[in-house]
């Protein structure tokens, strides 16, 4: 009698200790419908675990770099606008698996991006925090001077100009007298919570910019 007593109690030790670690798992776990309905269950063990995290967080932006050229011979100045890194996912796909142009150009490119971000953005939030009302492009093009001759900046913004030129001649458009600006973007990432909300808004933030040069000096 004993014996099973003990057995019992210790089952049910075992078992509140795995469902104590199983929730704490899940809760721990990015945003999705399961811990969403453990989390209105268990108020009290998402509080506990709120900090916890066994995971990567998931991105909340996609990067959208768009080449927007002119003629700068034409009056009014019609602007086109070529998103790019889209295409080149799309291409990478299509082209699978013989698509070792593609994984460069991809990875080219976007390291190019990430780059300048990365080389620009500190600026642009140092000025930010000293600034009053003040558009983004105004403060970016003050953060791309204090770094416009530095070696990786221009190296960065040299890989984005050749391949705005390649982007060009492969759509047959003349870049004689064309001028390009260079732009990106942080497109939000739709959340969990809000994903079939028809009312959401994707919104992109920017966060690099270029004044137009032309494409052939």
């Amino acid at each position: 009698m004993k014996n099973s007593f003990v057995r019992i109690v210790s089952y049910l030790a075992t078992l509140i200790f795995l469902l104590h670690w199983a929730v704490a798992f899940i809760l721990a776990m990015p945003v999705n419908d399961v811990k969403q309905t453990v989390t209105g269950y268990l108020p009290r063990y998402q509080t506990m675990f709120s900090s916890w995290s066994f995971f990567t967080p998931p991105l909340t932006y996609h990067n959208r770099l768009y080449f927007i050229f002119r003629d700068s011979k034409i009056s009014g100045n019609k602007q086109d606008t070529i998103e790019v890194l889209a295409n080149i996912s799309l291409q990478k796909q299509i082209r699978a698996p013989f698509n070792q142009r593609e994984n460069i150009i991809d990875h080219l490119v976007n390291n190019s991006v990430a780059g300048l971000k990365k080389i620009v953005w500190p600026y642009k939030t140092t000025i930010d925090s000293l600034s009053i009302n003040k558009s983004d492009s105004l403060t970016i093009a003050r953060a791309i001077s204090n770094v416009e001759n530095n070696v990786n900046y221009k190296r960065y913004l040299a890989t984005l100009t050749n391949y705005c030129k390649t982007v060009l001649q492969e759509k047959h458009i003349d870049t004689i007298g064309k001028e390009v600006k260079i732009v990106i973007k942080e497109e939000a990432i739709r959340p969990f919570s809000q994903i079939v909300d028809a009312s959401y808004l994707q919104k992109e933030i920017l966060v690099f910019e270029t004044t137009y040069k032309l494409i052939n000096p």
